[in-house]
């Protein structure tokens, strides 16, 4: 699942551990957070996975800051958000998918709905244009067309879009520069109000 790990800073001052409100390192974090939905949205777009706009519209992420740990992470409304990053290994050949998190015929989907269900609705919404049956050369009716399409994806799987991935890592590529000099300024104020004189300060991220 896509996530970027807690971040904890122990600051010790003097051999005491101080507590540090990181006021730049949030409003960096806050910037790279929504850079990263942003380009997840392109991505998805740019890949044609953009039916209904459920996913899209739905991806968010969540800070929680304290004076001494972040935890920053991100997912989406859409339940089947990570399916679509990850991908699913087939029941039958995992060779699309072979390093997901899911696998079609494990039994371990909690979730409402059925994937031929979410097919036939995709089939709708997107539309598909119409298919010819490889005997008869007539058009398939939509309920065959959606049991032949379901069949396949869980016998083979679902390839990842790594749109979620993707845009992480050029978020964080893009933004630690800045969040290392947000976490030096944050405690050069610290040290300025508090402290006076020649100190030795510890970071440890």
């Amino acid at each position: 699942m896509p996530r970027i790990e807690p971040l904890t800073l122990t600051i010790k001052v003097e051999d005491e551990e101080q507590k540090i409100e990181f006021k730049r390192l949030n409003s960096a974090l806050e910037g790279m957070a929504k850079y990263v939905i942003r380009d997840a949205r392109v991505r998805l777009e740019q890949q044609d996975k953009v039916v209904s706009g459920n996913l899209r519209d739905s991806l968010q992420y969540t800070l929680n800051t304290g004076v001494d740990q972040v935890d920053l992470s991100f997912d989406a409304g859409a339940m089947y958000w990570d399916f679509v990053n990850q991908g699913i290994r087939g029941a039958i050949d995992a060779s699309k998918a072979p390093d997901s998190d899911y696998q079609f015929g494990t039994g371990n989907f909690t979730g409402q709905g059925t994937l031929r269900g979410g097919i036939d609705r995709w089939v709708v919404q997107k539309p598909i244009e119409g298919v010819r049956d490889a005997k008869t050369g007539r058009f398939m009716p939509r309920k065959q067309m959606v049991r032949m399409i379901s069949n396949k994806i869980w016998n083979y799987g679902i390839a990842p879009s790594n749109y979620y991935t993707l845009a992480m890592d050029n978020g964080w590529n893009r933004y630690k520069k800045r969040m290392a000099v947000a976490i030096g300024l944050d405690v050069s104020d610290f040290v300025t109000k508090y402290y006076e004189g020649d100190i030795d300060i510890e970071i440890t991220i």
